[in-house]
């Protein structure tokens, strides 16, 4: 009899690897869905924070954009580190700054994240005007460019 695999956050981890110069999606969810990153002191940390990545070399950031309770990133990873490791040190650092800012303490993001390989241009755009396009899809805003919690390398239209 062939047995149904397990469900749920452990069965996403099973399988992931990582490879330098490889394009990837991300999605992080704040624990609960609590809606505490909309704000403009926490949404600069997250840009300060994949800036702070970036300069060191552990990742190229295409964009970012910081939604109530989550955010979505387009990334080149680089050097030798695991996107685990990568994602692991973010949140880590994020979530002790997070809640310093909101006077709090405990866990601000979900134990896992999700990420999808991007393997193609196309779909790089895509994955973009995707983030771009969330905050419209969400009903914050009724134009794309009047989202104030976005960062991208390239210009949108």
């Amino acid at each position: 009899m062939k047995q149904i695999p397990n469900r749920g956050h452990r069965q996403l981890r099973k399988g992931r690897y990582s490879l330098p110069g490889a394009y990837y999606f991300l999605t992080l969810s704040i624990i609960n869905k609590e809606p505490i990153l909309a704000n403009a002191e926490i949404a600069d940390t997250i840009f300060e924070s994949f800036e702070w990545l970036e300069s060191n070399e552990r990742l190229r950031c295409f964009c970012v954009i910081v939604m109530p309770n989550h955010i979505h990133a387009v990334i080149q990873l680089r050097s030798e580190q695991t996107l685990s490791r990568l994602m692991q040190s973010f949140k880590s650092f994020t979530a002790k700054q997070i809640n310093t800012q909101l006077g709090r303490s405990g866990s601000v993001w979900q134990e896992t994240y999700y990420e999808h390989g991007i393997r193609r241009n196309g779909s790089l755009n895509e994955t973009i005007r995707y983030c771009y396009e969330n905050p419209v899809r969400k009903g914050l805003v009724k134009e794309a460019q009047e989202y104030p919690y976005w960062r991208c390398k390239f210009r949108m239209e």
